[in-house]
C-alpha cells in the first residue's frame, strides 16, 4: 500500500478545510465544462444557424465519452497523482473549448466534446477518491480493488447496506453541483452572448489550474505506469463510433425522416459493424477492455432495465418547458430558474432513500415510490395544462419528478451491484453510463418528440376544421386582429395576412397543449406501469460467480 504524505494532496501549509473546500469547488468547472450548455442552446443555434438536434447530439457525444472512460476506472484512480493529472486534463479541456467556443463544424463541436466527457470522468473520479481520502481519511479504493471483497455473507450485507446510505449522498452531492453549473451558465447565458458561456469557463479553469499550481506539490510514486495502452485506446475508440452512430439514429431519425434517409441507414450499418468488432475484439484478447460475461449477472441485467425505464420516462420533462414555453411564453432564464428547484426534489429523494434504505425496506418498494412519484408529475402537467397556467405552480412537478429519480437513480446502482465482484466494478459503470446517459435518454428523447409531433398534427387537423369564417368566435377573433393591424397603419391585404397568422398561431399553441396533456397521462400509466412491474420482479440474492 503506498503511503502518502500526511496533508496529501496538499502542501503542508494549506489548512484542511481550505483543502476541503478547494477539493469541492474543482467539482464545479469539472461537471460543468463541456462541448455545448443546455442554456444557451437556442442563442448558439441561432448564432450558428444549426438545428436543435445539432445541439442534442452533441450533449449525447459529451456522455459516450465519459462511459467511455469507465473500463479504466479503477487504473487511473489508483494513479494517485492529483496535481500531474489535473493540470494536464484542465489544460486540454481549456484548449478544447476555445475550439468549441470558434468552430463552425459541428464534427469538430462533437470530437471536442467526446474527449471532454472523457477528461470529465477521469479528473471528477480522480478528485472525488482525493477528497474522500482527505476529508474523512478513508482509502476509498478498498471498496474497488479486485480479491478485495468481503468473505461471507454477513460482510456483503454490510457493504450493501453501507451502499444504501452513500449512494444517496454521492449522487446528491454530485446533481446538486451539476445543477449550480446549470444555473451559472443560464444566467451567462442570458446576461451576455452564448461565446461568454465558454469563455468564463476558461476562466474558471485557468483558476482552478492556479490554485491546483499554488497548493499541490507533485507526488510521483515508483512503479506506477500510465494504465491506458495502445490496444486497449483502440477498443475505446470501436466502442465510442458504435455507440455514437446508434445515438445518430436516435437523435436525427426524426428530422431525416428516418430510414427514407440515406444518412441513417449507413449510421444503422456502422452500428452493426462497430459492434461486431467491438465483441471480436472484446472476445479475442487477453486484457479487455469490456468484461463481457458481466450479463450472467441478473443484477447487472435488472439494473439496465431499470435505468432505461427511468430515463425514457424521464424524458417527459421536456413537458414543463413546452408548457410554459407556450402556454405562459416565458423565456429561457425563467425555464432554467424553474429548473433549480430540481435541488428540492434531490434532497427529499435523497433522505427518503437514505431513511427508508437504513430500516431495512426493501428496494422494490422504493423503486416503486420513485415511479409513482415520476407519475405524479405527469399527472399534475395533465390536471395543470390550460391556456393560461401559473408559473409559481410549475415548481411542484419539477421538484415531485426530482424527488422520483433521485431516488430510482441512486438505488439501482445499490441493487445491481449487490454481491458483485470487484473485477466487473468498471464494466458495470460504463454500461451504466451508456444506459442511463446516452441510450435511454436517446430513446426516451426519439418517443415523445415524435409522439408529440404527431399528436400535435392531430389536434391542428382536429381544431383547424372549426375554426372558419362560419365561425362566430373564429370570425370575431380574425375580425378584431385585423382590425387591430388597420389602426397599426397596416394595409388592407397585411391586416388579413396578419389576422391570419395569429389565428394559425392560436391553434398551433392549441394543439399543442393538447397533445401534451395527452402524453402527460399516457406517461402517468407508464410509471403505473413499471411500478408495477418493479413491485412484481423476483429479487434474488445470487451467488457470487467464481
Amino acid at each position: 500500500m503506498t503511503r502518502f504524505p500526511q496533508n496529501y494532496p496538499f502542501y503542508d501549509w494549506v489548512p484542511k478545510p481550505v483543502g476541503i473546500l478547494i477539493l469541492i469547488l474543482l467539482f464545479i468547472p469539472i461537471l460543468t465544462v463541456g462541448g455545448v450548455y443546455s442554456a444557451n442552446s437556442g442563442e448558439m443555434m441561432s448564432g450558428l444557424g444549426i438545428l436543435s438536434e445539432h445541439i442534442q447530439f452533441v450533449g449525447f457525444v459529451t456522455s459516450i465519452g465519459m462511459a467511455a472512460f469507465a473500463p479504466f476506472f479503477y487504473d487511473l484512480v489508483r494513479i494517485r497523482r492529483e496535481k500531474l493529472m489535473c493540470l494536464v486534463g484542465f489544460s486540454i479541456m481549456y484548449l478544447l473549448s476555445y475550439v468549441c467556443a470558434v468552430t463552425e463544424s459541428i464534427f469538430l463541436l462533437a470530437l471536442c466534446s467526446l474527449i471532454m466527457g472523457f477528461l470529465r470522468m477521469v479528473l471528477m473520479m480522480v478528485n472525488l477518491f482525493t477528497l474522500i481520502k482527505y476529508a474523512f481519511g478513508m482509502e476509498a479504493t478498498r471498496n474497488i480493488t479486485p480479491d478485495n471483497e468481503p468473505s461471507d455473507e454477513e460482510g456483503w450485507d454490510r457493504l450493501d447496506r453501507e451502499k444504501s446510505t452513500s449512494m444517496p449522498i454521492i449522487y446528491l452531492f454530485f446533481m446538486i453541483l451539476g445543477q449550480v453549473g446549470t444555473a451559472l451558465t443560464a444566467w451567462l447565458a442570458y446576461e451576455y452572448e452564448w461565446q461568454y458561456v465558454y469563455y468564463f469557463m476558461m476562466g474558471t479553469i485557468l483558476l482552478s489550474i492556479l490554485i491546483i499550481f499554488i497548493t499541490m506539490p507533485f507526488h510521483s510514486y515508483p512503479g506506477e505506469r500510465f494504465p491506458i495502452t495502445f490496444s486497449k485506446f483502440g477498443n475505446v475508440v470501436v466502442f465510442s463510433c458504435m455507440v455514437t452512430c446508434f445515438i445518430y439514429i436516435l437523435v436525427y431519425g426524426k428530422t431525416l425522416d428516418w430510414f427514407d434517409d440515406p444518412t441513417i441507414v449507413r449510421a444503422a450499418l456502422l452500428t452493426l459493424l462497430f459492434g461486431a468488432i467491438f465483441i471480436y475484439l472484446e472476445s479475442s484478447r487477453r486484457s479487455p477492455y469490456f468484461l463481457m460475461d458481466l450479463f450472467k449477472l441478473r443484477t447487472i441485467n435488472m439494473g439496465v432495465i431499470l435505468f432505461l425505464l427511468l430515463m425514457i420516462l424521464n424524458s417527459s420533462a421536456m413537458f414543463v418547458n413546452v408548457f410554459t414555453s407556450i402556454g405562459m411564453k416565458i423565456d429561457n432564464w425563467q425555464n432554467a430558474a424553474l429548473g433549480n428547484w430540481r435541488v428540492v426534489g434531490y434532497i427529499i429523494g435523497a433522505i427518503l432513500s437514505i431513511a427508508l434504505g437504513s430500516r431495512g425496506v426493501h428496494l422494490k418498494y422504493l423503486f416503486a415510490i420513485g415511479f409513482l412519484l415520476l407519475g405524479c408529475s405527469a399527472l399534475f402537467i395533465y390536471f395543470e395544462v390550460q391556456s393560461a397556467g401559473l408559473y409559481d405552480r410549475m415548481k411542484y412537478p419539477v421538484i415531485i419528478r426530482a424527488a422520483g429519480m433521485m431516488i430510482i437513480y441512486s438505488l439501482t446502482a445499490v441493487h445491481a451491484n449487490q454481491r458483485m465482484p470487484y473485477k466487473y466494478l468498471s464494466t458495470w459503470i460504463c454500461v451504466m453510463l451508456t444506459v442511463r446517459m446516452v441510450i435511454g435518454p436517446g430513446i426516451g428523447t426519439a418517443i415523445y418528440t415524435n409522439l408529440l409531433q404527431e399528436r400535435q398534427q392531430h389536434y391542428v387537423t382536429r381544431y383547424a376544421q372549426n375554426v372558419d369564417r362560419m365561425n362566430p368566435d373564429a370570425e370575431a377573433s380574425y375580425t378584431q386582429t385585423a382590425r387591430g393591424m388597420r389602426y397599426q397603419g397596416k394595409s388592407e391585404t397585411e391586416a388579413e395576412q396578419m389576422a391570419s397568422i395569429s389565428t394559425k398561431g392560436r391553434i398551433q399553441a392549441q394543439a399543442t397543449l393538447s397533445a401534451v396533456k395527452e402524453m402527460s397521462g399516457w406517461t402517468f400509466y407508464g410509471c403505473l406501469a413499471a411500478m408495477l412491474f418493479v413491485l412484481a420482479y423476483p429479487y434474488r440474492k445470487r451467488k457470487l460467480l467464481t
